[in-house]
């Protein structure tokens, strides 16, 4: 066993990995500057230039790196990482465009001069520069975007990328948010051009003017804030110190609790404290003055010498309380100077000796081993600690950030920032603007990720920056471990246990602290342990990546996981370890199942593959792994699986091994199936079952055959799809004897068997075919039941059954989150609603509607996602929202024209037709007959009994006669056994 934080590492000379702000600026026009005047005269302007970037750039913390001709580069960041690095590097071109506006023009240049600027920001790898590449040469994306925005930027222009200031932008003005397209780069990037500085002083009003993560919780806090205040009212001081790690949402607790406060009997000040060169002695106390300049004594207190003027500032507050009760709040007292320190106390001194009804609130960060504390601190301060959203308010802040996200999504947002509400606030806003291209969106696996926003990188690094070597050692062989880190393995690389002091100072400073298993830790957010990582050099990480797969599989008592394995030995680039291991955690994850995890497996094992391409055996591993990948794309499906699923299937047909051919085909038919696109997935199967029996695999031809089935069944073919059922239906039978198999393909088959008769009314015996399918997977939580579940809801809502479909929706939603299937997690949510709508007119049944018609959009859709359409139809319709309305017509009519799914298509065309009335009468009339024709293709009685009562109800809405009408709808509900309906169909009758 070694202690990492002893050890030299032999890639040293390879350089550093920094997360850095770097600024290009280049003088506009220069080469024809160069022609227009004198050599002598430009070298006298180039000189001055560059002493202006000499000058300027040091002042923000930044390093000018290379001067080349009249254009420069700079590095903030190096060598002290600070969270306010992009803005530094702002404001220094804020200054160097300014300063060159007014040098004096080269004689004979008669334009004003202006450079053009580019900064972004990222990790590079610096290494020493020499007199060619300058101080230090940068290697990586980040400085060739910044160049490339500079050679974007116009004359005059300063251009930033979005995910350098984050929250940080709010000290300027800046242009709309621009997406650029830049020279080298695929994706567009995320711009603005900053204008100049702006109004705004603190973060919390950026984040009110971008969307303010929701007030939740802090109910406990709330109540010691009110106790403190009602102390200080009753002429009894209090000073309370609000203590928490960046992000964790001090100021938003503040400002709920201070507009609370301005509505009690007490004047409310406010101030903030910041770590930059705009920072004065006293600043917020200067700041809290300057609203009360009507005041004689305050403006002469603003222009005495700094020592009066404190006891001055003194004398105006206790005076103010005297008036009117006074509530002081300072933010980011962590950056406060002495003199505001000293205020402080001195202020809570007088307060308590003249009994002031006052009370002062600060809110801090916690110190840092090593950090000097001020001789006037806080200290005399009563401390509210302040911790992360528990897990059920992170939620509930994520859901009102992104109310329409995928929810399995939102669950990994929640899990990657770790309660910590500034970053659930940029995840959410990096997901919102996913469509720009310049957003990231959180991993459901293992693998490191960059977060888009290199402000969030350098406030961690900044944190990080504050401990010492030992304890960054210790930090650093965590973040390579993982997220979740054995306590056992961190102690075999460093030699430091749980309990070790350097460990838990970890825990103190918010990095990594004791998980609920006993014997592990974890990092507290995803994002921090995300950025140690990504500041690990390559062949550092790839390092501890070995060794760690090593103690693994050294360690016997310590039973390894395959998918932890996987993914230790894919960082190592270990390939083909990899590639074992990922597979078999592929197959774990399927057997539970755990879909997501079942596929992000096979696909971390197709990658290994593809560093084993010039392998033997290459092509009959990746279809083998296709296969599996496949089997979890079924029940989850998104259009991103079929390349997977075509890729194995060109193998396959380059092979010309028939058996390969059949399963690959049948893979590909059966995910475009799951997809909702029966149309394409038809010729795949027929490919497939014609190569099956070429090899008669008795097994491989009933599958296919019942594939064929269901496709036919999606596609309305009734007459062929309960043919092929049949067929299949009696092989899985037989195989279905065979002890320890889950029936999973005969469930699936009655099922869809069961669809078919429910939709030509065949209720009763639907049911016989449900309890079958039931009988076979009832408790076990598979995928499957969650389908089986999801069929029997939407043929008990067709019958009118709205109790029992309600059952089996929530049966469906449930296992379908069990099981991470957002498909049929999705439809249950949607029968459900649907369900409850018609039973009692639900209020909440539409916006449960939109939201699982939105989680599956991004894929597609899905299979029978006309419902969706068509129940979102009906009750926008009757939400008297006719726009909206229309649109999901046009959905599901689309889905019907492409012989895809007629399910939802004469619901849909109902709802056009009431939405024609009462002046559209041919409107109406057509889409009743196009109700009527997707009913008819389907022979779905239910279908036409409903278009039949569609018929009376506008018939009597325009005083016409419409016994024809009911007599029909009656006579099919009662023949149907549609109770419900026929009760409906009665009262109608009744009212005309």
């Amino acid at each position: 066993m070694t202690d990492v934080s002893e050890q030299a590492p032999a890639y040293a000379g390879l350089g550093q990995r920094r997360n850095l702000a770097i600024l290009f600026a280049d003088l506009s026009e220069s080469t024809r500057l160069a022609e227009s005047v004198e050599a002598e005269h430009y070298a006298l302007m180039l000189a001055e230039l560059r002493a202006l970037y000499h000058q300027v750039v040091p002042k923000h913390g930044g390093q000018v790196i290379r001067i080349q001709g009249d254009g420069m580069l700079a590095i903030f960041g190096h060598p002290e990482a600070r969270e306010d690095d992009g803005r530094r590097a702002v404001e220094s071109a804020l200054e160097l465009h300014e300063a060159v506006r007014r040098m004096r023009p080269p004689a004979g240049w008669m334009q004003s001069l202006n450079l053009h600027s580019g900064i972004h920001a990222g990790l590079v790898l610096m290494h020493e520069g020499d007199e060619v590449r300058g101080r230090f040469e940068l290697l990586g994306n980040a400085p060739n975007i910044a160049a490339r925005l500079s050679d974007a930027a116009r004359a005059g222009e300063i251009l930033v990328s979005e995910e350098t200031l984050g929250l940080h932008g709010h000290f300027f003005s800046m242009s709309e948010r621009q997406s650029l397209q830049l020279r080298g780069r695929a994706a567009p990037l995320a711009a603005f051009a900053v204008t100049g500085r702006a109004a705004i002083g603190r973060r919390f009003e950026a984040s009110v003017q971008r969307g303010l993560t929701p007030f939740i919780g802090r109910e406990r806090e709330l109540a010691r804030l009110d106790a403190a205040l009602d102390e200080a009212l009753a002429a009894r001081p209090h000073w309370l110190s609000l203590r928490a790690g960046a992000g964790v949402g001090k100021t938003r607790l503040t400002e709920e609790f201070l507009r609370r406060a301005a509505g009690r009997q007490c004047q409310v000040h406010r101030g903030y404290c910041e770590a930059y060169l705009s920072a004065e002695p006293l600043q917020p106390f200067l700041q809290m003055l300057a609203a009360l300049t009507d005041m004689p004594e305050v403006r002469q207190a603003s222009e005495l010498p700094p020592k009066a003027r404190l006891q001055a500032l003194l004398e105006v507050l206790a005076a103010q309380a005297l008036k009117v009760p006074q509530l002081l709040f300072i933010d980011d007292l962590q950056w406060a100077d002495d003199a505001t320190l000293q205020l402080l106390h001195r202020l809570m001194a007088l307060a308590q000796q003249r009994a002031l009804p006052l009370m002062l609130l600060t809110a801090t960060r916690p110190r840092a081993p090593g950090d000097v504390i001020p001789v006037a601190s806080d200290s005399e301060a009563a401390v509210l600690e302040l911790h992360p959203f528990s897990d059920e308010e992170a939620t509930q802040a994520v859901q009102q950030l992104l109310p329409r996200t995928d929810p399995f999504v939102a669950v990994e947002v929640q899990r990657h920032a770790g309660g910590n509400a500034l970053f659930i606030e940029e995840l959410c806003h990096a997901l919102a603007n996913e469509a720009s291209g310049s957003a990231a969106t959180p991993r459901r696996s293992n693998e490191t990720q960059q977060p888009g926003n290199a402000w969030l990188s350098a406030l961690v690094e900044s944190r990080m920056s504050r401990l010492d070597a030992e304890h960054k050692a210790v930090l650093r062989a965590a973040a390579v471990i993982g997220n979740v880190i054995p306590a056992w393995l961190l102690q075999r690389l460093t030699g430091r246990g749980a309990d070790d002091p350097a460990v838990l100072a970890l825990a103190e400073q918010d990095f990594v602290f004791p998980d609920q298993r006993a014997g592990h830790l974890r990092f507290k957010h995803g994002i921090t342990r995300d950025i140690v990582y990504e500041a690990i050099g390559l062949h550092e990480r790839q390092q501890m990546h070995r060794r760690i797969a090593a103690e693994l599989r050294a360690n016997e008592a310590q039973v390894a996981a395959h998918e932890l394995l996987a993914y230790h030995d894919g960082a190592a680039g270990d390939w083909a370890n990899a590639f074992e291991h990922a597979q078999q955690a592929g197959d774990q994850a399927l057997a539970v199942p755990s879909l997501d995890r079942a596929k992000k497996q096979y696909r971390a094992a197709l990658a290994a593959l593809e560093h084993l391409a010039g392998d033997d055996h290459y092509r009959l591993r990746w279809i083998s792994v296709a296969y599996r990948f496949g089997m979890a794309c079924v029940f989850d499906a998104s259009r991103a699986d079929l390349r997977v699923l075509q890729h194995a299937a060109e193998l396959a047909r380059g092979s010309e091994d028939a058996a390969l051919i059949a399963r690959a085909e049948y893979w590909l038919g059966y995910v475009s199936y799951a997809l909702g696109e029966a149309r394409d997935g038809l010729p795949h199967c027929e490919r497939g079952l014609a190569a099956a029996e070429r090899i008669a695999d008795a097994g491989l031809v009933a599958q296919l055959r019942g594939t064929l089935g269901q496709l036919r069944a999606a596609a309305a073919d009734y007459a062929p799809a309960l043919t092929l059922l049949d067929e299949a239906i009696l092989v899985q039978r037989e195989q279905a004897r065979r002890p320890g198999r889950l029936a999973v393909g005969l469930a699936y088959s009655l099922a869809c068997r069961a669809q078919v008769l429910g939709d030509q009314g065949r209720f009763a015996d639907a049911q016989v075919e449900f309890d079958e399918a039931m009988s076979l997977i009832r408790g076990s939580n598979h995928a499957v039941e969650a389908s089986v579940q999801g069929w029997r809801a939407a043929v008990y809502l067709w019958q009118g059954r709205w109790t029992e479909a309600q059952a089996a929706a929530a049966e469906a939603h449930r296992i379908g989150g069990l099981v991470r299937s957002l498909f049929t997690f999705s439809m249950g949510h949607a029968a459900g609603a649907y369900g409850a709508w018609m039973a009692q007119l639900d209020p909440e049944a539409l916006l449960k509607l939109q939201d699982a018609t939105t989680w599956l959009a991004p894929r597609g859709g899905g299979l029978f996602s006309s419902l969706n359409h068509g129940w979102l139809a009906e009750v926008l319709e009757a939400h008297e929202r006719p726009m909206a309305a229309r649109r999901h017509v046009a959905q599901a009519l689309r889905r019907g024209r492409r012989h895809d799914d007629w399910f939802g298509v004469a619901m849909a065309c109902r709802a056009a037709a009431r939405l024609a009335l009462p002046h559209e009468a041919s409107i109406s009339a057509r889409y009743l007959a196009l109700a009527r024709a997707a009913a008819q293709r389907r022979g779905a009685g239910h279908d036409l009994a409903l278009t039949d009562l569609c018929e009376a109800e506008i018939a009597i809405a325009r005083g016409q006669a419409a016994t024809r009408w009911l007599d029909a709808a009656e006579g099919r509900f009662e023949q149907l056994d549609m109770a419900w309906h026929l009760a409906k169909a009665r009262e109608l009758r009744a009212k005309a």
